[in-house]
């Protein structure tokens, strides 16, 4: 793990300027803006840390090596080139360029992306000037470095651009005096920080995984929270929505089925006291989303699991869901005999009940096994019970099917093949409509 500066050299002959920006130390009159970035970011860098400047070889030979321009009548002028300029700031982390072809192409842009890539190593962490990359390079070196943070776990420690053109043409900036040419470095970070919200959307939206926008929630308030000793409220707020969105992915994943009813309604509650708080922008729509989708959680606690086998089933979950679904209706039959859902025994006798009624054992007791027939009583309630919800015992058994070829890893005969792996969804969602309906028309479990 090393820390890495990469920037882009271009083929200008530039203009001495003094470079500044919010929270840098001002650097000028120098001629290349890495000059300023490379002292506000590389003065304590050691040995095993890397300096690198992309070059195209007209780049190289004008502004990486010395005098490399020439005026109208051909006469060279002395100009220091990056490579000595950096030199002389006397650092102790190596410089070196790398040579890259100019992007005319799509081979020669994969080249760029290659040469970039294979320059970074995991868990680099990684500063980028972006000021003098030209045309389609900000972009490569842009994908580039989001390859690398999920191939390589590589951090973007940030990203500056300098704003000359903000003082006007090249000519008006060469006619002004040295000491007002101030050109201000932009700290884009926050670009690195969008892209990151952006997957994190993505992955809320599409597998309901909301752990990775939960860390980027408590990471964008630490600062402040640091700063005021955890006592700035909207901050504080933002962090709780963090904790509670992270502790809503894994109680899904690991199928958590006594805490569904808290756990939603703790996240349900974060999310209405983060409505008008001064939230980061990105953030916004993920919050909103995220308040809509939880209205579905309401009810009982058996209504609250049947949303969460539905979440499941939208968001790919399916293993977990056929978990949730299948426990869910031993908890409905322990519960319409009046008894405790958590008694594990009572759960077996339940899930047996299932196997008598579809065996058509539930008159003959001798056929029965532990625990069923040490809980006759409650067995035959049971069974009574689920013959009175209609096709509800043809179901458990489409579900019991599903879920036992899932939690084998395929190793039972007559399993479903890979190549088929969707019907397993199908599976899923035709057993949670059959079952959504039989508690429509039960008045104890409407929402």
């Amino acid at each position: 793990m090393a820390n890495i500066y990469v920037s882009f050299l271009g083929t200008n002959d530039y203009l001495e300027c003094i470079y500044c920006g919010d929270g840098l130390e001002p650097v000028g009159p120098v001629r290349f803006v890495q000059q300023a970035t490379i002292k506000n970011n590389c003065s304590t860098w050691g040995a095993d840390d890397r300096i690198l400047i992309f070059t195209t070889e007209e780049a190289e030979r004008k502004n990486w090596l010395d005098n490399g321009h020439r005026n109208k009548e051909g006469k060279i002028l002395e100009r220091k080139g990056l490579r000595c300029c950096i030199g002389k700031m006397e650092l102790s982390v190596p410089h070196e360029n790398v040579t890259i072809p100019e992007g005319y192409s799509e081979d020669e842009i994969w080249q760029i992306f290659k040469r970039l890539n294979d320059c970074l190593c995991p868990g680099d962490n990684v500063v980028f000037d972006i000021t003098h990359a030209l045309r389609s390079i900000p972009l490569v070196a842009v994908v580039v470095l989001n390859y690398a943070k999920a191939l390589k776990h590589v951090s973007l420690r940030g990203i500056y651009y300098g704003a000359f053109e903000a003082l006007g043409s090249y000519d008006q900036v060469k006619a002004m005096e040295v000491e007002s040419r101030k050109v201000r470095i932009l700290d884009l970070t926050a670009l690195d920080q969008l892209m990151d919200w952006t997957v994190a959307t993505h992955r809320f939206l599409e597998s309901g995984d909301a752990r990775m926008a939960g860390a980027l929630a408590a990471a964008s308030v630490r600062s402040i929270l640091k700063e005021t000793r955890g006592k700035d409220r909207e901050a504080d707020t933002i962090r709780k929505l963090g904790t509670e969105l992270h502790r809503f992915s894994d109680m899904l994943s690991t199928c958590r089925g006594q805490e569904i009813t808290a756990v939603a309604a703790a996240l349900k509650e974060q999310v209405q006291q983060c409505r008008g708080l001064d939230l980061l922008p990105p953030f916004r729509p993920l919050s909103d989303t995220s308040a809509k989708r939880l209205e579905k959680f309401a009810g009982d606690d058996l209504r609250q699991g049947l949303t969460a086998v539905r979440w499941c089933l939208d968001h790919g979950l399916i293993q977990q869901g056929f978990t949730f679904l299948e426990e869910l209706l031993f908890s409905y039959v322990v519960l319409g005999v009046g008894a405790d859902p958590l008694d594990t025994t009572l759960r077996d006798v339940a899930s047996q009940a299932f196997t008598l009624v579809n065996r058509k054992w539930d008159d003959t007791p001798e056929q029965w096994y532990s625990p069923a027939k040490d809980h006759p009583d409650t067995t035959r309630r049971m069974i009574g019970f689920i013959q009175a919800q209609g096709n509800l015992c043809q179901e458990v058994e489409k579900v019991r099917s599903a879920r036992n070829d899932l939690n084998h890893a395929g190793f039972c005969r007559n399993c479903i093949r890979a190549r088929d792996g969707r019907r397993f969804g199908e599976k899923l969602r035709s057993s949670l409509d059959a079952v959504e309906k039989l508690f429509e028309g039960d008045p104890s479990h409407r929402a």
